[in-house]
């Protein structure tokens, strides 16, 4: 099963950088930035190379063996920051390459299939008048990335590419001082693609494409100067371009489901209140907890599986216990956790004890519904040595036509040194796991479970 979660052009930012360049002149030294009048633009870029010991996150059975391989990475990146009294801008852009290096030609696995140059992020935001009785904000956030696929020995790309935009916008009412309520609304587009892959009719394979839609109302009151209340309230809908998709994957023939999945339309609401603060010198918390559910349209399904021929006969159309017509409603599913302590024994150390308890809508089945534990440690030692870790554990619950529970397991570290103001390096490296969580998918979905070590090391240059 492939498991994952219309590019916008960001044409403002571009005029207003071209308007400051014929207004005004360039003053900048390495590490201090190009500056245009009141904008500030920074380019950077990372050249570097990484090492995975499973980069097609296989099982490593003897069906799909573990395959090693290092990268090269570049990664530059450019940010425009245009702050003003009444209107503040920023902007900041992207692109990853990432080509792997195969030294073992003569063996089945291409592992240059995994080859990324198409990925790339992007986001804007912009608040205006931040002083008023009414504002406004936007923001904008627009990716593509690639996921490793069970494909390794394919001619054609060994990634899954989700191609991701989301835009939130809207109004700001500030009643007093020390109060804020957002009047939002949101809109995200969604595709989910297999390049180079051909479906019977010689046509491109795409997994499937959703928008998402729905307003959102959310408050700060900064009732002490140190300490804000806080409440996050939101209903979205769901809207899939197919409600019937083709079941990819190894475990496919010793599935129950068939060769079709339904994959519902759904409406989600969601509503969290909490608190978030200094509390003393040394801790600092934030703690939200709430209630949320979802609902799915089995009608979508059953109205497209009846109009495509043949495909009803492949697709289980009961509706009892775990479906495509299965929501979340209960209490257990649906209480929401926030919740992150962090102590600073001494200035610039930190560790951070964090816990999140959610859902969201899921690409290949209804819903998926997890508990997501860390603790992370932050240390500066003098003004150059950086040192990070930080250890996880997830446990997910996916529910619908398709439904287990996954145990996910991250553990990494990362040391990173600041030569000068233009130029740093970092070295590190982590594990990930994922396997079983219950009995239910020992079986079926062994080929979801995996491995991989791995290693990174680069060097930023920063004007």
């Amino acid at each position: 099963m492939l498991l994952t979660g219309s590019f916008r052009q960001m044409s403002a930012p571009f005029a207003i950088g071209l308007l400051a360049l014929v207004s005004s002149s360039a003053v900048a030294a390495p590490g201090d930035h190009i500056r245009f009048g009141d904008v500030v633009i920074t380019p950077s870029v990372e050249v570097g190379s990484t090492f995975h010991s499973n980069i097609y996150l296989a099982d490593g059975s003897e069906r799909s063996p573990e395959v090693a391989a290092p990268a090269i990475q570049v990664h530059p990146r450019l940010k425009l920051s245009l702050p003003k009294k009444d209107f503040q801008l920023d902007w900041e852009f992207g692109y990853h390459l990432k080509t792997f290096i195969d030294f073992k030609p003569g063996d089945p696995y291409n592992v240059t299939n995994l080859d990324r140059f198409n990925e790339v992020d992007s986001s804007l935001e912009i608040v205006a008048l931040p002083r008023s009785f009414l504002g406004m904000k936007l923001g904008d956030t627009f990716s593509v990335t690639n996921y490793p696929a069970e494909l390794g020995t394919s001619d054609y790309s060994a990634n899954v590419v989700v191609t991701s935009n989301d835009l939130k916008g809207g109004f700001v009412v500030r009643p007093g001082s020390a109060l804020d309520v957002d009047l939002l609304g949101q809109l995200g587009i969604d595709n989910y693609n297999i390049p180079g892959a051909l479906q019977e009719d010689s046509t491109e394979f795409t997994f499937n494409n959703r928008a998402s839609f729905g307003p959102m109302l959310n408050a700060n009151w900064r009732f002490l100067p140190k300490t804000t209340l806080i409440s996050d309230n939101s209903v979205v809908w769901y809207k899939w371009q197919d409600n019937l998709i083709p079941a990819i994957g190894p475990e496919v023939e010793n599935a129950s489901y068939g060769n079709y999945i339904g994959k519902p339309d759904g409406v989600a609401w969601r509503s969290q209140w909490g608190v978030k603060g200094q509390f003393t010198q040394k801790v600092s918390a934030q703690a939200e907890i709430g209630f949320g559910q979802a609902y799915y349209d089995e009608a979508t399904v059953l109205d497209q599986a009846g109009s495509l021929s043949g495909n009803s006969a492949e697709l289980d159309t009961s509706l009892d216990g775990e479906t495509f017509s299965r929501d979340l409603t209960s209490f257990s599913e649906g209480f929401l956790v926030d919740a992150q302590l962090a102590y600073t024994p001494i200035r610039n150390h930190s560790v951070t004890l964090g816990y999140r308890k959610d859902f969201q809508d899921a690409v290949f089945t209804n819903y998926l519904a997890y508990n997501y534990g860390f603790l992370r440690y932050n240390g500066l030692y003098g003004a150059k040595l950086g040192v990070s870790a930080e250890v996880g554990v997830r446990v997910d619950g996916y529910h619908g036509e398709v439904y287990r529970s996954d145990l996910n397991v991250n553990a990494k570290a990362e040391l990173g040194y600041k030569f000068t103001d233009f130029l740093n390096a970092r070295l590190g490296g982590g594990w990930i796991q994922r396997s079983c969580a219950d009995k239910g998918c020992e079986g079926v979905f062994y080929s979801t479970q995996y491995d991989d070590f791995y290693g990174e090391f680069g060097v930023t240059v920063l004007y």
